[in-house]
């Protein structure tokens, strides 16, 4: 007897099998969700840039096969129709100031889908000051990035205290990519800048394998996380991971998600996906569904709740509005 293509599907979803790319639907289920009311998913962490600009890109560099190549919002938004998801925030990943000019222009006829820019400053420098005034007259453009340390150990000076400070008097939030900056480092800004909303990327900046973690990480996230002002990403999990090839079992990052979620609780945490490095690890869905299914289903049984769906909206929506001020 030939089974319907309809009840394999259903079956599939009902034994726990992720369901890839073209089975069923193409956009990922929530508890208690049907057709017609599916959470509009914002990605707050995605790049953009064209290596075939006259000038170049500065990131990523040449040699790298994945990710050197023009990486535009025709290329987005094939994935987002792809695997449902609604908006983004853009993250920039260039040292050079116009490149946050040529972003705002790219994504200008697409502000449904393309709502924020977290642009990348020099931060420290005598012409931030007149750069941020310009640029933050620019509603989409809501806050920076901290990507690189050119000061070495002194990068906190107090012109880069000054500059902060400017950020947090303007509302306008700071995003932490934890490779060059320390978790105590973010909890000394979140102290001494309380009005400042900070984002922690990629879990932290924890390099996943099979042994136990690290324990000075965990204190160190419990520490940061006691500060209201400070918040995370569930972001970039492939890359975060330091097993190849890259696990695709919801166990491996299990650990690592449940140490976020008990030290931020469900109103601090912000999914972000880091597209196109995540095509370093896997496909967008498959990472998508590792932290859809933890945060709408795992954290559900452990609090012993029917929360899932509640938390999912959170995760995926409601906390990237209230973080950066989205319309």
């Amino acid at each position: 007897m030939k089974i319907p293509f309809t009840i394999v599907c259903a079956l599939l979803s009902l034994t726990g099998t992720l369901i890839f790319s073209s089975c069923c639907t193409p956009a990922p289920q929530f508890p208690n969700e049907d057709s017609s009311d599916r959470l509009q998913i914002i990605d707050t962490h995605i790049h953009l840039y064209d290596t075939n600009r006259s000038q170049g890109v500065d990131w990523p560099p040449v040699t790298d096969k994945v990710l050197y190549r023009p990486v535009l919002t025709e290329d987005f938004d094939k994935v987002a129709d792809r695997e449902g998801i609604a908006s983004t925030v853009i993250v920039e990943a260039s040292s050079r100031v116009e490149d946050n000019q040529w972003m705002l222009d790219l994504v200008k006829d697409n502000p449904d889908r393309y709502l924020a820019l977290v642009g990348n400053l020099p931060i420290g420098t005598d012409e931030f000051t007149g750069l941020i005034d310009r640029f933050s007259k620019d509603s989409r453009f809501v806050g920076l990035r901290m990507r690189d340390r050119p000061g070495g150990d002194a990068v906190f000076t107090d012109a880069v205290w000054r500059d902060l400070a400017i950020l947090e008097e303007k509302g306008l939030t700071l995003d932490v990519l934890i490779n060059n900056f320390s978790i105590d480092e973010v909890t000394e800004v979140a102290k001494r800048l309380p009005d400042l909303k900070i984002m922690i990327n990629h879990l932290g900046g924890l390099n996943i394998t099979n042994d136990p973690f690290d324990e000075k990480w965990k204190t160190a996230m419990e520490k940061a996380a006691l500060h209201e002002n400070v918040y995370c990403k569930i972001s970039g999990i492939f890359q975060r991971a330091g097993v190849n090839p890259t696990p695709k079992n919801r166990s491996f990052y299990s650990p690592v998600f449940k140490v976020v979620f008990d030290a931020f609780g469900e109103d601090r945490v912000v999914y972000g996906s880091n597209w196109p490095v995540t095509d370093r690890g896997g496909s967008y869905f498959e990472q998508l569904s590792i932290i859809r299914d933890y945060f709408s289903s795992t954290v559900s049984r452990l609090a012993e709740s029917e929360q899932g769906d509640h938390i999912a909206k959170k995760l995926f929506r409601e906390n990237a509005i209230r973080f950066y001020g989205l319309e």
